[in-house]
């Protein structure tokens, strides 16, 4: 199948493209003007590149043509301001179903791999972005399917994974944990998530299904850390703050500086995130790997030092 891709300069879309690629798919990947570089291709597989700009709907032109899917995965994070998420991940979104319209192929499908669907009651103006372009996707008219997974890890992932493992591999110091450890994460592997992507093409209904992704179970916040401090062989002391004076600190600061990012990640690691995966362990036969077990493969190596 030609498969059209976006994201695929990023950590979850390069195992994508990978995964598509080693599955006998051809791909053509959407790159930002100067981005091609970027792009870590496999050895013995060739991929087609368009330039463009989700921003830029005229710069799409053509992108999905001969395409009979596309795997929709970019995305502008909360770092980068309401505006431009705004811009490409509602507007941009928009303009691949218009483009995929314009394409006049009858059988033409679009499929979406979004990590902030999932909800979680901590306001997010980039959660509440992607929640606006799944309902863009499943209003198109376009066979769709969603992909919903929650914390994904795994090798590559240098803005989030290494400098967690970094963290953990500490000889010396203190995490500290400004609440009780016992609410429980979720997070997937990366290649668990492709493995669920890839599996999907051969589920007979292949259309118009939502799967959550996460790990089997979800685990405390203090196992969560003391797993990942093991692989890594840190020897930093994970040591958990009562949560009332973890919210006195953060209120003192707050006399100084913006504290709305810590009383957000307070919130948030007081929470339960259990997920739903029934339907992709039952209708996909898919089996994700604990955190303990991956944990372990992710941190083996030095890529992440």
């Amino acid at each position: 199948m030609k498969i059209a891709l976006t994201g695929a300069t990023g950590f979850i879309g390069t195992h994508l493209m990978h995964g598509l690629l080693g599955a006998g798919h051809q791909v053509r990947v959407l790159v930002r003007p100067g981005r091609a570089g970027a792009l870590v291709k496999p050895a013995g597989h060739e991929i087609e590149v368009h330039e463009g700009d989700l921003t830029r709907p005229e710069s799409l032109h053509g992108f999905l043509s001969g395409c009979e899917l596309l795997v929709h995965v970019a995305s502008a994070h909360d770092h980068l301001g309401e505006a431009e998420m705004r811009s490409v991940n509602i507007q941009g979104t928009e303009a691949l179903v218009n483009e995929a319209k314009a394409t006049g192929n009858r059988d033409f499908r679009l499929w979406i791999v979004s990590s902030a669907v999932i909800g979680a009651p901590v306001y997010s103006y980039y959660r509440d972005s992607k929640r606006v372009q799944e309902k863009i996707v499943r209003g198109s008219g376009l066979p769709w399917a969603s992909f919903r997974p929650t914390l994904v890890y795994g090798r590559g992932d240098m803005r989030h994974t290494a400098p967690f493992l970094r963290r953990c591999a500490r000889q010396s110091g203190t995490i500290w944990v400004p609440h009780s450890g016992a609410s429980k994460v979720n997070p997937v592997h990366v290649d668990d998530l492709v493995d669920a992507v890839l599996r999907y093409f051969n589920f007979d209904r292949g259309i118009d299904c939502v799967y959550e992704l996460a790990g089997p179970a979800g685990i405390p916040y203090n196992e969560f850390l003391d797993l990942t401090i093991r692989a890594v062989g840190g020897k930093i002391k994970r040591r958990n703050l009562n949560k009332r004076w973890a919210d006195a600190a953060i209120f003192l600061k707050g006399l100084f500086t913006d504290v709305t990012e810590d009383r957000r990640a307070s919130a948030y690691f007081n929470l339960h995130h259990e997920h739903d995966i029934s339907n992709a362990v039952h209708e996909l036969g898919w089996k994700p790997r604990t955190y303990a077990e991956g944990i372990q493969q992710v941190a083996a190596g030095d890529w992440w030092r």
